[in-house]
């Protein structure tokens, strides 16, 4: 009976692993989404500023900062994000003993 409720748990784990590594997967790639927003709006943003003095572009450049801004809050959001590590806890547990 042991070696079932062993092989449930272990199950169990591999279950709660695999979500865990698809979560970790999706926040990496949304991770990147943002970072690679960030970038092309910084570099629009520069270039409207290097061509401003040909026309103005000032309401687009401070729309551009301010997505920006909101980008970075998303990056932090996603830093900040709790992701269940109890599985892997659990595993390291079980190895220990």
């Amino acid at each position: 009976m042991a070696s079932t409720s062993e092989g449930s748990s272990h199950h169990e784990l591999t279950t709660e692993l695999a979500a865990l590594d698809r979560q970790l997967r999706d926040l990496s790639e949304q991770w990147e989404a943002v970072e690679r927003s960030i970038s092309e709006k910084i570099r629009r943003r520069r270039e409207l500023i290097a061509r401003q003095e040909e026309t103005n572009h000032a309401e687009e450049i401070n729309r551009l900062q301010s997505d920006v801004y909101a980008l970075r809050d998303r990056l932090d959001q996603l830093r900040d994000s709790h992701l269940d590590f109890s599985a892997l806890y659990r595993i390291l547990q079980q190895a220990r003993t």
